[in-house]
């Protein structure tokens, strides 16, 4: 199974270019989707779930343009939005059974499936109560049910852990990764250590193009010798914010502990080399000026 995406840029109505020539392919597994508001990331997924036309090129699913036939591929689609547009006065079990409708199950199948997903998301407990009352993770886990009814083999969940506490993020992420084993799963989050453990390969978006696209363990091993880490006063932290990129800061009993992406020889003598992440990742190829 692929999902190819070959030479896709939009241009919306007003000039804005979204999108320039995107082209890459995506088969089973988690795929992270990053980049900073305006990257292009909404546009491309609303390319990819079909509720928008490009411009320019084609999305294709094992060879078929997915909007030659959109019905066919919507019956192998899955999309979990950002915004929780969920009836309050609904039940989980009742909102389960409307979607199913929506996506054109057969009763059986349906009954079949809901009864499947609250049990697979934990929610079987509070199936019978309004979805009003559920907590932020609890919605979240239902909108990945209701993408889930049709058993898709693309899923596409744009910001899964939105607003979620710690606990409730580490049991979505896992989930995300339990069910990514025979399905393309493409992720796109502003966290992003929630695609760090679990992405196959990070697709690193900025304005409208693909910077790159590699396992986090690749993108993490390019930064060797580019996080350091130095101490600096307090009265210090203005200038250094604005000489270098900062990832993060610390105090402790001997000052400011400044941890910084970059070149070594730019940084104070006293510099410790330190072991990158993805967020020294994602701050080095969208901030950084390298090329």
């Amino acid at each position: 199974m692929e999902l190819e995406i070959k030479n896709v840029s939009h241009t919306y109505k007003n000039g804005k270019k979204a999108l320039s020539e995107i082209s890459t392919s995506l088969t089973p597994g988690v795929y992270g989707l990053l980049g900073p508001n305006g990257a292009g990331k909404s546009t491309l997924m609303n390319i990819i779930t079909d509720n928008l036309r490009p411009t320019a090129g084609e999305v294709s699913l094992d060879g078929n343009v997915i909007w030659k036939n959109s019905n066919a591929y919507r019956a192998r689609l899955g999309y979990m939005p950002q915004q929780q547009g969920l009836y309050s006065s609904f039940t989980g079990t009742r909102f389960l059974w409307y979607m199913a409708a929506l996506k054109g199950l057969s009763h059986r199948e349906a009954k079949t499936r809901v009864n499947e997903l609250l049990e697979l998301v934990n929610l079987k407990d509070a199936a019978d109560r309004r979805i009003g009352g559920y907590s932020g993770g609890m919605k979240q886990r239902l909108l990945i049910a209701q993408a889930l009814l049709n058993e898709p083999d693309v899923l596409v969940l744009d910001e899964p852990t939105a607003g979620l506490d710690p606990k409730e993020r580490i049991r979505i992420r896992n989930f995300i990764s339990e069910i990514a084993a025979d399905k393309i799963v493409l992720l796109a989050t502003h966290v992003v250590t929630d695609v760090e453990c679990i992405a196959k390969e990070i697709i690193l978006l900025k304005q409208g193009r693909i910077l790159k696209k590699a396992s986090p363990m690749e993108l993490i091993r390019e930064m060797d010798g580019l996080v350091w880490e130095f101490l600096i006063q307090p009265e210090e932290m203005a200038g250094v914010q604005k000489k270098y990129l900062v990832s993060n800061i610390m105090m402790t009993d001997a000052g400011m502990l400044v941890r910084a992406v970059g070149n070594g020889e730019q940084f104070p003598a006293e510099r410790k080399k330190a072991a990158a992440n993805m967020e020294d990742v994602y701050l080095y190829r969208m901030e950084a000026d390298i090329g």
